[in-house]
């Protein structure tokens, strides 16, 4: 079995709550490992139950006749309802959450968001694994990403011999410029669109408490699942580059702790976007989120309040929340929900309804692709593409059987382009190629958005 393979059941056995080895270990439910006859003493003021499952003392508590070390059926089921019920409460404390019904105090000082500290020697660990590079697989996911080339060696008397000091320094830097230009569009009407991004670490960020001066590591992707494995935004330029890297810890950083200043200066720069796009009668679109996700509903509600202020800037972003992907929103911001998630995630999602994106897999187009040999032969754009029209034609075949959508429903990212937007809802599956834009996430008429990486 490969390592992919292995980490993405690993993944998946987590998320289900089934037991899973780490190192030969195996890893159980606790439910599974504390003794079948042992009361729990929980204060019943504080938690609910169902109706049949009452605590210590209660009346609906079943006893065990058979004695001590003897299994009960009565009692495994109670158990099984147990686990049931605590799953089903961490999920509706999670979506409550999301919806902004649920005080997360302490972490409400820094914009809602799931953090923890980040210091002394686990820190200095960690940044000799960075320097020897030999970080372990766990590292990958569980700890920020930070680029070598910021980490400075020092002695001193207090037996230091990383500059977290420096660190810090740089991480609290304020963002000169929070909208990053991306490209400009061309559309088939002869208008416009010029696209900015905002950026976040992925799944794990680097931040400072300030109030505390001590590191934190943050949840950028709460709803992230076996993305992991693939993720694009843990990869190329985004950990080449050490500026990169520094760039979205200091994006942050700036947001968890002074949300008001980072939403001012995004107020600033959208209005300067908006008056030069203007002169040339451009149309502004902002993507929220090239890496990351809205980790706190502060956050989410951040973000919304930026697009209302700004009715005539389009946003769009991808989320791997279904709460997020499912809930109200501003009129002019678009959310896509993205496959990866948790399967807890996954399985709230009605796909009929809500605009998302979906991964398709290679079996499916890999041999209808046009190549000479193993070498790929792309359009005149730099573009992989179907190897004929019938080709293409057969793909849109597989995936309607496969996804379960209309034909005729389904279009090729160019075939969009030259579609005018309907008024008719959400009508269209997109296929998106290497190398196409990101359109369909943006437009009010797709709801699919099905990409083909080779």
């Amino acid at each position: 079995m490969s390592e992919m393979r292995k980490l993405i059941n690993l993944l998946e056995s987590i998320d289900k709550g089934e037991s899973y080895k780490i190192n030969g270990i195996t890893v159980i439910d606790i439910d599974d490992f504390v003794d079948k006859n042992v009361d729990e003493d929980i204060d019943e003021g504080k938690y609910k139950y169902p109706q049949g499952m009452k605590g210590k003392g209660g009346a609906d508590q079943q006893q065990n006749p058979a004695g001590k070390g003897q299994k009960s059926q009565k009692g495994a089921k109670n158990r099984k309802q147990r686990k049931a019920f605590r799953k089903k409460q961490r999920a509706e404390q999670h979506a409550a959450r999301m919806r902004g019904e649920i005080d997360e105090a302490p972490e409400d000082e820094m914009l809602g968001a799931v953090t923890a500290p980040f210091k002394g020697q686990e820190l200095q660990d960690y940044l000799q694994r960075i320097k020897d590079k030999e970080k372990s697989k766990s590292d990958k996911f569980g700890k920020p990403y930070i680029h070598g080339s910021n980490i400075e060696i020092i002695d001193d008397a207090s037996g230091r011999k990383f500059d977290t000091d420096k660190l810090m320094a740089l991480v609290m830097e304020r963002p000169k410029v929070i909208l990053k230009q991306n490209q400009k569009m061309q559309h088939s009407d002869g208008t416009s669109s010029v696209f900015y991004n905002v950026g976040l670490p992925a799944l794990k960020g680097l931040a400072v408490n300030e109030k505390k001066k001590e590191f934190v590591i943050v949840n950028t992707c709460p709803g992230a699942g076996v993305c992991k494995t693939f993720c694009y935004a843990m990869k190329g330029g985004y950990v080449q580059w050490k500026a990169v890297s520094m760039g979205q810890s200091r994006m942050l950083n700036f947001l968890i702790n002074d949300p008001a200043g980072f939403s001012g200066q995004m107020k600033a720069e959208l209005t300067k976007a908006e008056k030069k796009a203007a002169k040339k009668n451009d149309k502004v679109i902002v993507r929220w989120h090239d890496a990351g996700d809205f980790f706190s509903p502060q956050y989410l509600a951040l973000g919304y309040d930026i697009a209302r202020s700004f009715p005539n800037v389009d946003f769009y972003a991808y989320t791997k929340i279904a709460s997020v992907a499912q809930g109200e929103k501003p009129d002019n911001f678009r959310m896509n929900y993205s496959e990866g998630a948790l399967r807890s995630q996954e399985k709230q999602i009605d796909f009929i309804k809500t605009k998302h994106s979906k991964v398709v897999p290679l079996d499916m187009f890999s041999d209808l692709i046009a190549r000479e040999g193993n070498k790929l032969i792309k359009d005149d754009k730099g573009r992989q593409q179907f190897a004929s029209e019938e080709n293409k034609q057969e793909f849109k075949q597989r995936m309607a059987k496969k996804y379960v959508i209309q034909v005729d429903s389904i279009l090729t990212y160019d075939e969009m382009m030259a579609t005018p937007v309907s008024d008719a809802g959400m009508v269209y599956n997109i296929i998106v190629m290497p190398g196409d834009g990101d359109d369909s996430a943006n437009r009010p008429d797709v709801l699919g958005s099905y990409l083909l990486f080779h």
